[in-house]
């Protein structure tokens, strides 16, 4: 290096610093020192005038709160006190006269209290009493319930309010029962006043509370009073309430429904008469909205804020004496009590913005100088990064051993595409000779950190996707449920992630299209096209591999234990109440734990026959069916096959030394039982009445009973097969755990079926066993 370019830091030039301090700090500086100055000023006199504004305007709104406390607390008074007072009279009063107390104390209390609707009475016995007003408000009902001949009815009688009968009927009630209502069960092991929820009686037009007490009768009996209290007066009262020149006010309860408030009818109808729905919409109320929201987040007391270019002032307050729980909330504009202080205030301020602004433009050109500075230098920064992680992750990849062995899983591949593309899940999918389907050679989950494969995907299901993958190019789609190309990929394999966005880059080979490496949720893949292609290249060499190497690992059908004729024939099954009965063998008929058992259900429909020649045909039809699985499992080697009702139990590797064959033998005899049943069921013109379920791990049995003796087998590994069985979505499906999916996804293919639910084992993931490689 010449001495030209050697730099010594700590030379300092003066009149570089002097020139920096004179063009750059002082200016700037002092410009901060005036705006700061006119800023607080500006704000101190806005702050001072809007403080007062805001007091004058909480002292308005609380003594319209302690107005409205009060008119509430007199309107549901009479429902609070009208229950101490009517228990009191029932207790006291001879049993005799009870209904007759009762009755007299409903019908002046209606008489006289207009938001008071009617009264309830009942017992521990389901005895139930009813007075209540007239559809049209006028006159009264007196309601029973009664049982007559066994059968349960309303005892209606209908009076003039001048107590005059005018009629009287009797309705069905089969069913009812008062001690389940909300207004009696609320009051257990309590003894004082309970509130109900609101409710809507939608042809009345009435907005109904119920209030109720429980207490002891002077006969030993346990009675529930309840007063149903009418909010329409009270929202009448709301409706023409103003609060300054343009506010109003409106009541909730805890969980921010309407309980009372200006147009409660047509809020009622708007929620189709349902008060759960009744809840304040941003649109239609907004100001109540929003001050419900500061009351949800700092409670009680006054709030100020501003909403659409204009001030608000709500506050919260809660109403003693009433139900659990209901809040008043009062809002108006600021304007409506100080609209000159407000002016004068803005306009304070407005003559300070335009200072500030002027003095910030120039300011402003200098920040944004050195903002893009230094976001070309974050961008730099990050894009040296990113260099590194991916030169890292090739170099992992590079030092993977067997990196191209077909035999070997390619989860280096999938791991470092998901690690550096941030992807949720990468999978590597390869065509099969004929391109009549795709298989998953391995899919890797990133929040899982899970890896799984061999599932199966047909083009008959995917014939979109099949046509874009072999065209080669790369498909990148937003939200694949809404693309026609990958609509069904996202249905079958995207859904039960969640995933939405979708990455396919084809995989080129020495004979062209050999598949697709696919990423779900890639956020980063569109900035890293080389390392994709790099990744897509490996593969597409393992893949070749692959396909020179198919099939020369795989066993022959007759090459599995017992697929074929044993030397040692085994001893002639008896068929007491079995199809085929364990053999008596040494190690097969010791009962006790087996640890590879593998266990297959099947189960039928339930037949529906009509008639004599019905009946012989469907027995026919099933003995050719029970015959055939005898003949397949005798030459799958099974243990035993068992029937009960509508299913059938195929068992094998019931012996006390691990049996890694078991797995592998009743697989195949699943898919020819399929088959044969598939075709039987065709000839005789029926649907697929069946589905299987199989599953393998530790179970325990052995022969119970005496001579003949019945072999019988238990454990989680049956309970999880006739699981399988009984969720199965389609008939003539094999559904399988995911214990069978990890012993055999080498030798056959799958497809993913989703999520299941054990009882006492939680969630799993199930499979469907699609057919031999």
């Amino acid at each position: 290096m010449s001495s030209d370019e050697i730099v010594d830091p700590t030379v300092q030039n003066d009149a570089s610093i002097k020139r920096v301090l004179l063009h750059l700090v002082l200016p700037f500086g002092a410009l901060v020192l005036v705006v700061g100055a006119i800023a607080a000023i500006g704000l101190h006199s806005y702050r001072s005038t809007r403080a007062g504004v805001v007091a004058l305007t909480h002292e308005l709104l609380g003594a319209v709160q302690q107005n409205i406390s009060q008119e509430v607390s007199d309107y549901i008074m009479p429902a609070m006190a009208g229950n101490i007072i009517a228990s009191g009279m029932i207790t006291h009063a001879p049993p005799q006269v009870a209904d007759r107390v009762f009755n007299s104390y409903g019908a002046a209390m209606l008489q006289s209290v207009p938001q008071l609707q009617s009264f309830y009475l009942g017992d521990e016995d389901g005895h139930f009493r009813l007075i209540t007003r007239g559809p049209d408000g006028k006159n009264q009902e007196h309601t029973t319930f009664e049982v007559h001949d066994g059968k349960q009815v309303y005892h209606r009688e209908f009076y003039t309010d001048d107590g005059v009968k005018t009629g009287e009927e009797y309705t069905d009630a089969t069913g009812y029962d008062p001690r389940k209502r909300p207004w009696y069960t609320n009051t257990e092991g309590k003894t004082d006043t309970q509130w109900t929820q609101p409710y809507l009686f939608a042809t009345a037009r009435q907005f109904v509370m119920t209030s109720s007490l429980r207490f002891k009768g002077s006969n030993g009996h346990t009675y529930v009073f309840a007063t149903n209290i009418s909010l329409n007066e009270l929202s009448t009262f709301l409706d023409h309430l103003k609060v300054g020149k343009t506010g109003n006010a409106i009541i909730l309860d805890s969980k921010g429904r309407v309980i009372a408030g200006r147009n409660i009818m047509q809020q009622a109808e708007a929620a189709g008469w349902d008060p759960n729905k009744m809840v304040l919409d941003p649109k239609t109320h907004p100001v109540f909205a929003r001050g419900y929201d500061h009351y949800r987040v700092r409670g009680f007391g006054p709030r100020s804020f501003e909403l659409n270019g204009k001030r608000y002032v709500t506050i919260a307050s809660p109403l003693k004496n009433s139900a659990e729980g209901w809040i008043l909330l009062l809002s108006a504009p600021e304007s409506d009590f100080a609209n000159f202080a407000r002016q004068s205030s803005q306009q304070s301020l407005q003559f300070a913005g335009i200072i500030i602004v002027f003095s910030l433009v120039l300011a402003g050109f200098l920040v944004r100088q050195v903002r893009r500075s230094e976001r070309v230098a974050r961008k730099l920064g990050q894009q040296g990064a990113q260099i590194a992680h991916e030169t890292a992750a090739v170099q992992q990849v590079a030092a993977t051993p067997r990196l191209f062995d077909p035999t070997a899983e390619p989860l280096v591949l999938t791991e470092q595409l998901v690690h550096i593309t941030d992807a949720r899940r990468a999978s590597i999918w390869r065509l099969l000779h004929d391109g009549a389907a795709m298989i998953c050679e391995d899919s890797y989950d990133q929040k899982q950190d899970a890896h799984s494969g061999g599932f199966e995907m047909s083009r008959a299901d995917l014939g979109d996707l099949f046509e874009t993958i072999e065209a080669g190019d790369v498909l990148t789609v937003e939200n694949a449920a809404t693309d026609e190309r990958t609509r069904q990929f996202e249905r079958l394999v995207m859904r039960e992630l969640g995933t939405r966005m979708l990455a396919i880059y084809p995989i080129h080979g020495p004979k062209g299209i050999m598949g697709g490496l696919v990423l779900e949720d890639a956020h980063m893949a569109p900035h890293l096209l080389y390392f994709v292609d790099l990744m897509a290249s490996i593969a597409g060499i393992r893949l070749a591999e692959t396909a020179d190497d198919a099939g020369t690992h795989a066993l022959a059908a007759e090459d599995i234990p017992g697929t074929a004729a044993s030397a040692t024939p085994l001893p002639a099954p008896r068929y007491d109440n079995m199809l085929m009965q364990a053999p008596q063998v040494a190690g097969v008929s010791t009962s006790g734990i087996y640890p590879s058992v593998a266990v297959l259900v099947i189960t039928f429909s339930d037949p529906v026959v009509d008639g004599e020649a019905e009946t012989q045909s469907l027995l026919q039809l099933i003995n050719a069916l029970a015959t055939d699985v005898q003949r397949i499992s005798r030459e799958r080697g099974l243990f035993a096959v068992e029937v009960a009702g509508h299913r059938m139990i195929c068992m094998a590797g019931c012996t006390v030394e691990e049996d890694p064959t078991a797995i592998i033998r009743i697989a195949d005899a699943a898919l020819t039982m399929r088959e044969t049943f598939m075709a039987t069921l065709a000839a005789a013109n029926l649907e697929p009445v069946f589905a299987m379920g199989l599953d393998y791990g530790a179970a325990f049995g052995g022969a119970v009973g005496e001579d003949p003796k019945v072999f019988n087998l238990w454990g989680q590994t049956v309970s999880l097969a006739e699981l399988m069985a009984q969720g199965a979505s389609d008939g003539g499906t094999i559904q399988v755990t995911d214990r069978v999916y990890q012993a055999l996804r080498d030798r056959y293919l799958f497809r993913s079926r989703g999520s299941f639910f054990a009882p006492h084992l939680g969630l799993g993931r199930a499979y469907i066993l699609a057919a031999r490689r």
